[in-house]
């Protein structure tokens, strides 16, 4: 099998274990051997707490035989890479938040990000949240 390596930028993020997910349901079409995971350092706890979950995952799928690795440097990281994956905020929470506030301010609603169904499979209308 040839080597099929995605690297996650922003790895560490709470909607990462969704991506996995897909990932996963879709692995006869998509036959990935590595994943690798990078974050910014301050983040290495969410980072190595997602890259356990997602070792977990695979295993009760019974693909422990794709890699997971966990990166702060984006060389070695993309390296060899297939697909280069990115969800990241600058500024993380905090930027968020005032991004948030912001809408608030002037009576705006906001949404944070418009996104598929990814895991499910669906066709939604790009306007679901």
């Amino acid at each position: 099998m040839q080597a099929l390596k995605i690297a996650v930028i922003g790895g560490g993020s709470s909607y990462t274990p969704e991506l996995i997910e897909g990932i996963i349901v879709r692995y006869e079409q998509l036959p990935v051997t590595e994943l690798a995971l990078v974050d910014v350092e301050s983040g290495r706890e969410k980072v190595e707490i997602i890259a356990a979950l997602t070792r977990r995952m695979l295993k009760h799928k019974g693909l422990e035989q794709v890699a997971v690795s966990v990166h702060f440097t984006l060389d070695e990281a993309i390296r060899g890479a297939s697909f280069v994956l990115t969800q990241l905020r600058v500024g993380q929470l905090a930027a968020r938040a005032a991004d948030e506030r912001l809408g608030l301010k002037y009576h705006l609603l906001g949404r944070d990000h418009r996104r598929r169904r990814f895991c499910q499979g669906a066709a939604d209308d790009p306007g679901d949240p």
